[in-house]
C-alpha cells in the first residue's frame, strides 16, 4: 500500500463520518481495529477493541453530520501506513440543539486498505458543554 493510497482511506474515514455515513465508517475499520479516544468523557468508551464496539462510538440520534473541514495529513517518515491527521467539525448536538465545534488530532494507523488503529485526540470541555454539561472549577 502507499502512502497515497493509506491517505485516501484516512479521507474516506473522515469524509463518511462527517457525514454520518456508517455502512462508509464501518467500511474504513479492519475487523481488529482498535479505537482510542483518551479524553472521552464519562459515558464513552476510552478503548474499543474490534470493528463491532468501535461502531457502537457512532450512536445515530446524537448528533447532526460533523461536517469534518480542513484536513492536514501528512504520512509519518519511516513509518508505512501510519499518519496523523488533523482536522474540525462544526454540527449541532440533537438532544440540546447546541452546537458543536471542536479540533482534532488523530494518528491512524492503515493496513492492507483499512484503519486498524485510531486514536483521536480532541477538547473534552467543548464536548461536555455542547451535550449540556458544565465543567466548573473547584
Amino acid at each position: 500500500m502507499t502512502a497515497t493510497e493509506g491517505r485516501d482511506v484516512v479521507v474516506a474515514y473522515l469524509d463518511a463520518v462527517g457525514r454520518l455515513d456508517l455502512p462508509a465508517i464501518e467500511a474504513t475499520f479492519a475487523e481488529d481495529v482498535e479505537l482510542v479516544l483518551p479524553y472521552a468523557p464519562p459515558g464513552f468508551p476510552k478503548v474499543s477493541h474490534g470493528r463491532t464496539k468501535a461502531m457502537e462510538v457512532y450512536p445515530e440520534g446524537v448528533m447532526e453530520p460533523m461536517r469534518f473541514a480542513d484536513y492536514r495529513i501528512d504520512a509519518l517518515e519511516g513509518r508505512p501506513g501510519e499518519f496523523v491527521a488533523e482536522y474540525t467539525s462544526d454540527t449541532t448536538v440533537l438532544p440540546t440543539g447546541r452546537p458543536y465545534r471542536n479540533t482534532y488530532i488523530s494518528r491512524f494507523s492503515v493496513r492492507d486498505g483499512r484503519i486498524t488503529r485510531l486514536a483521536e485526540f480532541f477538547d473534552p470541555v467543548v464536548l461536555v458543554t455542547a451535550l449540556g454539561g458544565e465543567v466548573r472549577m473547584p
